[in-house]
């Protein structure tokens, strides 16, 4: 057997292009399968509380509904360490979206209708929502931070500093295929056809929660509607569509998070509060660099945006130091998104980077290129590659300097 050899560089062909531009490529929610059943999730619409009461009479005795899940009817789980996993174990409500009950019925019309049917009382408790840098349960994620030198003493005796806050808004991934899962129990054997950037993830969350065995867990996904990071780990529904399965053993059941479901149960990046203090010496060296962040994380299952990780790395610094704190607060559970942590981390600093350079009269650039590393600052460990000056150099000539234009107005937008 031979192996053709293509050049360095060569264009080759993608096995599905032809399928995903013709749009044959199919979804996993249209993956065709016999006598599917439908899931429609029921959602809270408190931010914190508890379930007291279900009323689902009217929604059970419409025709073609099959089955009716809530705390009080679900699968019991046999692993419930995961808290966002551990749906319908309890009558406890920790974010409005959060799933308290599914219909399952023989069609999506029948499952939606029956849906709102269904009275669920919900009795509200105090919550707090809003992040803030002074936030009472403030608390600091193991392994995060780090300080070398005196970086006050420093910013004291610099010739130009700079201090200044920037805050960055919650972001939704919402790809063009919301998230989806259908799931068919047979002769003792789970098989998932899912929309997931890792079908091994996937396998490995789902058998120990319902005390399966790794190869009784099959799982399908030729190809992700997009994902932007929020199909990697495994979401609520999977689990919902699972538990429904169950409930009609035998027979596969689909589910769709709708588009307004997946701002609650597809995960999100954070929010964040990032103070950046800068201090440079007369010739343009940064002598002392600060990052603080402040982020939320939901109650139920924290998640870690290390944007200030950004700053341990990016700059030469004799002085610096950098910190990270969590509000635990009771909003949906943030999750993985396109560069986790370095997206809204280095939006901050190269914020804080352009306002220095005007403080002290410097080309943006230039101030780049006389802070440029030649190694790692924080573990001393030589570049396997780096072509940030490079790219410093080139970009302004084919650009004429718009983006540094366009970046100081961003920047002046994230502080007010």
């Amino acid at each position: 057997m031979t192996t053709a050899v293509r050049p360095l560089g060569a264009d080759i062909g993608r096995i599905d292009g032809p399928r995903k531009v013709s749009g044959t490529a199919t979804y996993a929610y249209e993956h065709p399968l016999t006598g599917p059943a439908y899931v429609v999730a029921l959602l809270s619409s408190v931010a914190r509380g508890r379930v007291t009461a279900i009323n689902s009479s009217q929604a059970e005795a419409l025709p073609g509904v099959l089955a009716m899940l809530t705390h009080e009817s679900a699968p019991r789980l046999a692993d419930t360490e995961d808290r966002e996993l551990a749906i319908l174990q309890t009558p406890e409500i920790h974010f409005r979206g959060q799933v308290v009950g599914a219909v399952v019925a023989d069609s999506l019309e029948i499952a939606e209708h029956a849906a709102g049917l269904v009275r669920i009382v919900q009795k509200a408790s105090e919550h707090r929502v809003l992040l803030s840098a002074d936030d009472p349960e403030l608390y600091a994620p193991d392994g995060s931070g780090s300080s070398e030198g005196d970086v006050e003493a420093a910013l004291r005796s610099a010739a130009t500093a700079i201090d200044a806050t920037y805050r960055t808004p919650s972001q939704h991934n919402n790809p063009l295929e919301p998230h989806t899962t259908v799931a068919l129990w047979r002769d003792g054997t789970l098989r998932l056809y899912e929309s997931t950037q890792s079908v091994h993830g996937v396998r490995d969350t789902i058998a120990p929660l319902f005390g399966l065995q790794d190869e009784q867990v099959h799982v399908h996904a030729p190809f992700v509607g997009g994902g932007f990071g929020s199909k990697g780990p495994v979401h609520a529904h999977v689990v919902l569509a699972v538990m429904a399965a169950q409930a009609v053993a035998g027979r596969p059941v689909k589910l769709a998070l709708t588009r307004s479901q997946t701002f609650t149960l597809g995960g999100h990046r954070t929010p964040t509060i990032q103070r950046v203090r800068l201090g440079a010496d007369a010739g343009g060296q940064i002598v002392a660099l600060s990052h603080d962040v402040w982020q939320h994380a939901s109650r139920l299952k924290a998640f870690t945006e290390n944007a200030e990780s950004v700053s341990r790395m990016m700059y030469t610094a004799p002085n610096r130091s950098t910190s990270h704190r969590i509000a635990p607060l009771d909003v949906p559970v943030a999750s993985w998104m396109r560069a986790p942590g370095k997206a809204p981390g280095m939006y901050a600093l190269e914020c804080a980077i352009d306002e220095l350079a005007v403080a002290h009269g410097i080309d943006p650039i230039e101030l780049r290129v006389r802070n440029d590393p030649q190694a790692d600052p924080q573990s001393g460990l030589p570049w396997s590659s780096r072509n940030l000056v490079a790219c410093l150099r080139e970009a302004p000539s084919a650009s004429a300097g718009t983006p540094v234009t366009r970046r100081r107005a961003a920047c002046a937008t994230a502080r007010g």
